[in-house]
């Protein structure tokens, strides 16, 4: 069962600027890049790479241009799917090297067509995380690499997220499964799979990106909430703790 609502990923994805690509100037962007790029090996002739929950393609524009993968994508809100398409385009990538389905992943009947299925910040939207990774692996060749990683409200960031959702009205804590972003959890549901991963690591440190401060219609609050923010990522800028750190990352080869 899905958490958030499609209602929120239209609005979301409407509102995207574009061209977007991996920033590698920006810390969450450059440590999330560089674990793909460290663990997913270039392609060779013809091989494909599956983002699900694509837009807006920044991930996908990473597998064409520095590994070279052709590349597809699932989205299920038309407007995120048509953005990517828009994105792809603008990064100049040929009309031929990417294929978006605009469809609901769970619906669809999988291929095992794929040598990379990746998705980033998806699967801690629903309750039956385990069952939507396994649909992930139905996707996947054998001995494909398959990436998985979401952000991380645990800890400190559990408590700051929560703080601005009551300050701001805004519901990312309940869009979100919070249970289920621990490495622990993880490493079970992958046991439970008879997987074994080759990286899993909480990485990016305290990251003031993960939050929204701007909605925070009180100004006074505004400041000092960013005020926080900005001490904590001081303090905590390198740190590799579910308590403190902004993403959890997983790499596994479908042996």
């Amino acid at each position: 069962m899905e958490i958030t609502e499609k209602s929120f990923w239209e609005k979301y994805w409407g509102d995207i600027e574009l061209p977007k690509k991996v920033d590698f100037n920006f810390k969450n962007d450059r440590v999330i890049a560089n674990t793909i790029l460290d663990y997913v090996p270039k392609a060779t002739t013809n091989q494909k790479a599956l983002e699900v929950g694509c837009a807006p393609g920044k991930w996908m524009v990473l597998l064409y241009e520095k590994l070279g993968y052709a590349i597809d994508g699932f989205e299920y809100v038309e407007i995120a799917a048509e953005k990517t398409k828009e994105n792809f385009l603008l990064c100049n990538i040929p009309e031929e090297k990417f294929n978006i389905v605009t469809a609901d992943f769970l619906t669809q009947v999988p291929s095992p067509k794929y040598d990379v299925v990746t998705s980033f910040g998806f699967l801690e939207h629903f309750e039956n995380y385990e069952e939507i990774f396994e649909k992930h692996l139905l996707y996947a060749k054998k001995g494909a690499y398959v990436v998985i990683g979401f952000p991380s409200f645990r800890g400190v960031n559990y408590w700051m997220q929560l703080f601005i959702d009551r300050m701001a009205g805004t519901k990312i804590i309940k869009n979100h499964n919070i249970s289920m972003m621990d490495k622990d959890i993880m490493k079970g549901m992958l046991k439970s799979l008879k997987k074994e991963s080759l990286y899993m690591e909480y990485i990016g440190g305290f990251e003031p990106a993960l939050f929204n401060v701007n909605d925070i219609p009180n100004l006074f609050i505004r400041f000092f909430t960013k005020v926080i923010i900005k001490l904590l990522s001081l303090v905590f800028a390198n740190s590799k703790s579910k308590y403190i750190s902004s993403y959890l990352i997983f790499v596994v080869k479908n042996d």
